[in-house]
């Protein structure tokens, strides 16, 4: 799988995840950008226009706030958003809890699962903007 057209990008607000999560994507051969704060990640995304969007760190990175600034900057439907946390955060669990995101991504993560994410996000780009 060579996805080419775009890129996953991750924000990376110092969780200590982004290792981790460069393994993982690194054997899908897909593209990724790392960025560590949000001015950055809206500097990139006004850019070129990601695929997928990896969030990291606390739950109080993911506001609904950044959430709505990154799908301003980008077609709102063609863009999938997730965030990263860990299966004892009791944040993923709370619908109302949910900034706006499209989903959760729940450590520890497998390359299975991944590369599902990233196969329908690329897909949901694809066909979306078609």
């Amino acid at each position: 799988m060579k996805l080419s057209q775009s890129y996953v990008l991750v924000l990376d607000q110092h969780s200590g995840d982004l290792t981790m999560l460069e393994s993982l994507l690194m054997p899908l051969r897909c593209s990724i950008e790392v960025v560590n704060s949000v001015e950055q990640a809206m500097v990139r995304v006004s850019q070129t226009p990601p695929y997928l969007v990896i969030l990291t760190g606390s739950r109080q990175n993911w506001s609904r706030t950044l959430v709505s600034q990154l799908r301003d900057h980008v077609n709102a439907s063609n863009v999938t958003i997730v965030a990263l946390t860990d299966v004892h955060a009791p944040s993923w669990q709370h619908q109302e809890e949910n900034p706006g995101l499209d989903g959760f991504l729940v450590k520890p993560l497998s390359v299975d699962v991944l590369a599902s994410l990233v196969q329908s996000a690329w897909a949901r780009q694809t066909y979306c903007s078609a």
